[in-house]
């Protein structure tokens, strides 16, 4: 998968290299945006958003166990953190594929998650904007950014 910035100038190179790719691939998923999305992608929103929830669920009591022993009772435990809820509500909001593979909210995806749609990234962080509004959790929600952009454009 590749992103292309695409202008009037490279358009017809952009046709060739997508012929090619339809050459190996014969489907493929085909997404536009405007080149300045602002400083805050959707991935990147994400994450803050991500901090800010596992910095709320550690101050409500919520724990990660360290060890858990053979009978399932654990051993030890630590805060729950930023990387804990991304991994949870990535799991919970994204999804996974066909082969039970979490999705990777990298454009490329790595470690053999295929990455998520635009869509999928949108309907994701809608769902946890509308979780933490439910929870009483206040979300930076930067106007500049991607997801703000497309919550626009439902809007219309």
């Amino acid at each position: 998968m590749k992103d292309y910035v695409l202008t009037k100038s490279n358009l017809e190179s952009f046709f060739d290299d997508l012929q090619g790719e339809l050459e190996i691939n014969p489907s493929l998923v085909v997404s536009t945006q405007n080149a300045d999305a602002g400083k805050w992608g959707m991935a990147r929103l994400w994450r803050s958003w991500m901090s800010k929830t596992g910095d709320f669920m550690a101050s409500n009591g919520v724990t990660m166990p360290m060890m858990v022993g053979n009978t399932g009772i654990s051993f030890r435990s630590r805060p729950f953190n930023g990387n804990d809820a991304h991994e949870l509500f990535t799991g919970q909001w994204l999804g996974v594929d066909e082969n039970g593979i979490r999705l990777s909210w990298s454009k490329k995806g790595r470690d053999d998650m295929r990455p998520a749609t635009k869509g999928e990234r949108f309907f994701a962080l809608n769902r946890h904007e509308i979780w933490a509004l439910d929870k009483g959790l206040t979300l930076f929600k930067p106007r500049d950014s991607e997801y703000d952009q497309l919550k626009r454009e439902q809007g219309e």
